[in-house]
């Protein structure tokens, strides 16, 4: 016989979170209430106010939820398959919502500027991921897409997806970027020499590559500030 989850509304009305955000703003929630309300129900023994309290005292706090993977989520006792993909994309959301705002008037020519642009979708990562940025003949964002997600040292980029999504966007220039699960910022042989094939293609296509910005621990590295841009042929 399956049991059901205890949920919210089991709760006594003037402890649901629903109803306390309905009447005080989200804003007078705490983050056990929050992650209650994402979480909707617990299981059997267990009510979802007391499962989300668990959950960041295991874990150490609410911080730690943008680090955990789908199976550190799935690995909580309560916690199935539906429930760790909502509360991953929550803190995706999150995560995305927290850099800094996309400008679309904005020129996106300094690195610090592309930085900041990307910082929110490639911090904390536990793998490579590969990003292509697109820009009008004004510099100015037309979108961004990750053509890669690697393993814990390497992405794995093929020119095809990479002037693709350029071609699709009808891009006048891309920026291309990715992130470093190391921390360290500096590029590789192996970074040096997927930019220089890129590049080669991109002068053929018409479509020139700007930058490769590569992301670490709360650090970046600009190959075009470097002039590392300029000695690839």
């Amino acid at each position: 016989m399956q049991h059901k989850g205890f949920k919210l509304k089991n709760l006594p009305k003037d402890e649901r979170p629903r109803e306390r955000l309905l009447s005080l703003g989200s804003a007078a929630l705490t983050n056990s209430e929050l992650l209650a309300l994402i979480l909707n129900k617990g299981y059997k023994g267990k009510p979802v106010n007391i499962l989300s309290q668990n959950i960041l005292s295991n874990f150490g706090d609410i911080f730690a939820l943008k680090r955990l993977s789908v199976g550190e989520i799935l690995s909580i006792k309560g916690i199935g398959v539906a429930k760790a993909c909502e509360l991953m994309a929550c803190v995706e959301l999150a995560r995305r919502l927290s850099g800094a705002p996309i400008l679309r008037s904005e020129e996106y020519t300094s690195s610090k500027k592309i930085y900041d642009l990307i910082r929110p979708y490639l911090e904390d990562k536990e793998k490579e991921h590969f990003i292509i940025i697109t820009l009008d003949a004004r510099y100015h964002l037309i979108g961004m897409d990750n053509i890669s997600i690697g393993t814990v040292n390497q992405s794995l980029v093929h020119p095809r997806e990479v002037f693709k999504a350029a071609i699709n966007r009808r891009a006048s220039y891309i920026i291309l970027a990715h992130n470093h699960p190391s921390g360290d910022s500096n590029p590789s042989k192996e970074d040096l020499v997927v930019t220089e094939r890129l590049m080669s293609i991109s002068q053929v296509l018409g479509i020139p590559i700007i930058d490769h910005v590569i992301i670490g621990d709360a650090n970046y590295m600009s190959l075009k500030d470097e002039e590392y841009l300029g000695t690839l042929h």
